[in-house]
């Protein structure tokens, strides 16, 4: 379900202003599960107090559900100020920070760009119950190749983004359903900690993800997923060191392709990787502790 703070919604239907109590009743009486909120034609001030007061009476009706904020958007790009992402993450499961997602693929790489240049600060304020939004997977529109189909997915897995689709279902091609049901995938995206992966700049095109997460070894040493990113429109020859982005286990890893999900070596903890990735496009790996 879709509403907005101000009186009428961003499309000019209704909106909730003035009826939060009666509005979130109503949403939980329908059996609601998830409810994006918009803050299209109000001010700051209204913001910052009308998702806070709006989600209080979500969590009165006693019905759990999902709440999806726009509020740092709006404060960021419609407002121009600092959004206060403590008092965000305390009042909301997962906001929109970013600009909505297009159909078309540059669109996608500015928004792997604004995650990588606000890591430090989103990161800090992102975990089970709070998470930033990327916004949807555009699968199902006729827009990716399937190299790009891949990326998007595997940086909203790093991302432990929210995995959302708005389609024709019928149009999800079979590759796309492929990158759906990979359940390796999904187990990073899905991890318990829900660690947001950290970007590590290595080319002016080639971005490496690094996410730790589960299973672990013992209570010591965790697997963590790799996915060198390529947004160039030519290939790129990467090479790098897991061990300096935090593998440290002395008895090695085991390296799966998530991909494929085949399971294609053994290594040291100080072992190189050298891959070559394709043009827009990712490889990318597990690592599972020996």
């Amino acid at each position: 379900m879709y509403t907005n703070v101000a009186a009428v919604t961003c499309m000019q239907y209704p909106g909730s202003f003035g009826h939060f109590r009666t509005d979130a009743k109503t949403f939980a009486d329908w059996g609601v599960d998830y409810l994006k909120v918009d803050g299209c034609f109000v001010g700051e001030d209204v913001l910052n107090k009308a998702y806070i007061k709006l989600g209080s009476q979500l969590n009165d009706t006693g019905r759990p559900m999902v709440y999806s904020c726009s509020w740092p958007y709006y404060i960021q790009y419609i407002h121009s100020k600092v959004p206060d992402f403590e008092a965000i993450s305390q009042h909301c499961n997962m906001w929109r920070n970013y600009h909505d997602v297009q159909l078309y693929w540059p669109a996608l790489k500015m928004i792997f760009k604004h995650f990588e240049d606000e890591y430090e600060e989103l990161s800090r304020h992102h975990g089970p119950g709070k998470w930033n939004d990327p916004d949807m997977l555009i699968f199902g529109t006729d827009t990716l190749t399937e190299s790009q189909s891949r990326v998007q997915i595997a940086v909203y897995v790093m991302l432990s983004a929210p995995l959302l689709l708005s389609c024709d279902m019928t149009k999800i091609t079979a590759y796309e359903k492929k990158l759906l049901q990979n359940l390796d995938l999904m187990a990073v995206g899905q991890d318990p900690l829900g660690v947001m992966a950290r970007p590590h700049k290595l080319q002016e095109s080639v971005t490496l993800w690094v996410k730790r997460h589960l299973p672990m070894k013992g209570n010591k040493f965790h697997s963590y997923s790799f996915a060198i990113v390529n947004v160039d429109s030519q290939p790129h020859l990467i090479y790098f060191f897991p061990k300096i982005y935090g593998t440290d286990s002395k008895d090695g890893y085991t390296v799966m392709d998530v991909f494929s999900r085949d399971f294609i070596k053994n290594v040291t903890f100080h072992e190189p990787i050298e891959v070559t990735v394709p043009p827009d496009d990712v490889i990318m790996y597990t690592f599972f502790p020996l």
